[in-house]
């Protein structure tokens, strides 16, 4: 024991402590490096972090903007326009709203564009676009010309229903759509056109009694929404919104597709003609079905997917080019004797007669419309109720941007009592639906 306590006091040769100082400076090294790489490292994500949240705060306030002259153009378009409807037919200011947008949130090219077809100058005009890299824009359409889902829902308003019921089996009538129905869902289940009507009048109203189209107790509601492997219950109330309806019993993707733009759940019950837009011609088809008279029910053009699109198709050209539907009166006109209704409108509008226009052997002369039935489902006047889509984009680098949209719902005719402005203009209209994505 001795003899090793002596091994170890004795001094260690200078040929064994050679490089200790080398190590001890790498190891050094090796620490500072980690910490500068991990510093640097958090550093990069917090600017990057910054800069992510500095430019979508610059794209949110661009999309906030398109909102705001969109809300200025319905203004100009409900206190203005809309009171000289009659003389100056049914213009919308909304349809040129992608391009005057673009006077405020598109870049120099589109300004200067958009100038010249005005004939004036944009770049000699202060106040026009939003800096380089930045830009707005913002779609504008009418929700009165959809169908709401909502007027089967709440309280048990039979007549509503049988209303709602009656547009929703005309409008999955044509044969084009057999591919939708009485096909198996992934649940296990079967559903005809008829048992897709009744489920969405059944998931809005607030009772458990299945919908029956007489009138008479149908039995309880039962369309096992909890036997799938994401069992959930019915709503049996209002629709929050229009995408609620995928929940409902038959209906998936496929649906979607083909009748989701043709349905609301914002407005009134009844669809207003004149914002029927050409491209939802399914809809006005629908309604010719749904409010025929019982008499024309074996017309051919109603038995007939190709004449019943066309008829729908030609009643909302005549009426874009005639100026718009004026009364409901006028309506039916249009869809009895096409040719007739343009001619009396060209008649009206130039204080001469003219000879009607002759009807092509190609399109479907007319239908016969039940006024009762059509005043039960169609209005005609001008809008209310606004869908808003606006985006405010930033562009960082030339791979790298960021998009902010939001799309919000305005009804402007409603009273808002929550506004403290002085000036009763201010308290008229209101906010239905607000999402930022």
């Amino acid at each position: 024991m001795r003899a090793l306590w002596r091994r170890l006091q004795r001094p260690v040769p200078m040929s064994r402590q050679r490089g200790i100082a080398l190590i001890v400076v790498i190891v050094v090294i090796s620490v500072l490096a980690a910490v500068l790489n991990d510093f640097g490292y958090h550093s990069t994500v917090d600017l990057e972090a910054a800069a992510n949240a500095r430019d979508r705060m610059r794209a949110e306030l661009l999309a906030r903007s398109a909102i705001n002259l969109g809300r200025l153009l319905i203004k100009v378009q409900t206190t203005l326009i809309d009171k000289f409807r009659a003389q100056a037919g049914d213009f919308q200011i909304a349809e040129f709203a992608p391009y005057l947008i673009k006077a405020f949130g598109g870049d120099a090219d589109e300004r200067a564009g958009l100038g010249s077809m005005l004939g004036f100058n944009s770049s000699s005009m202060k106040g026009l676009g939003v800096g380089k890299g930045a830009s707005f824009d913002l779609d504008m359409t009418a929700e009165d010309g959809k169908l709401n889902l909502n007027c089967g829902g709440g309280l048990n308003d039979q007549p509503r229903q049988q209303i709602l019921y009656g547009v929703l089996t005309a409008l999955f009538f044509p044969p084009t759509y057999n591919s939708l129905f009485d096909v198996t869902d992934p649940d296990g289940q079967v559903s005809s056109r008829d048992d897709v009507a009744k489920a969405i009048v059944d998931w809005a109203d607030i009772d458990t009694q299945k919908f029956s189209a007489d009138g008479k107790s149908n039995g309880n509601e039962d369309y096992r929404y909890d036997v799938g492997r994401d069992p959930f219950k019915e709503h049996n109330n209002f629709f929050d919104t229009a995408e609620e309806v995928n929940l409902v019993r038959g209906i998936g993707d496929e649906f979607w597709g083909s009748f989701g733009e043709l349905l609301t759940v914002y407005g009134g019950c009844k669809v207003n003609a004149s914002a029927i837009t050409p491209e939802h011609w399914p809809l006005m088809a629908a309604i010719l079905r749904a409010t025929i008279k019982d008499s024309e029910k074996q017309n051919p053009i109603l038995l007939s997917d190709e004449l019943m699109g066309q008829m729908a198709q030609q009643v909302l050209g005549l009426a874009k080019m005639s100026g718009g539907f004026t009364n409901v009166g006028q309506f039916i006109q249009m869809v009895t004797d096409p040719a007739g209704a343009l001619a009396s409108k060209d008649t009206s509008s130039s204080g001469s007669s003219s000879n009607p226009p002759p009807s092509s052997g190609n399109k479907p002369s007319g239908l016969q419309l039940d006024p009762v039935k059509v005043g039960k489902v169609v209005n005609i006047g001008p809008r209310r109720i606004w869908r808003l889509d606006a985006t405010g984009h930033i562009q960082r680098t030339k791979l790298r941007s960021v998009d902010v949209h939001i799309r919000a719902v305005w009804d402007s005719q409603h009273f808002n009592q929550n506004n403290n402005s002085p000036d009763p203009n201010d308290r008229m209209g209101t906010w239905l639906f607000w999402r930022i994505e």
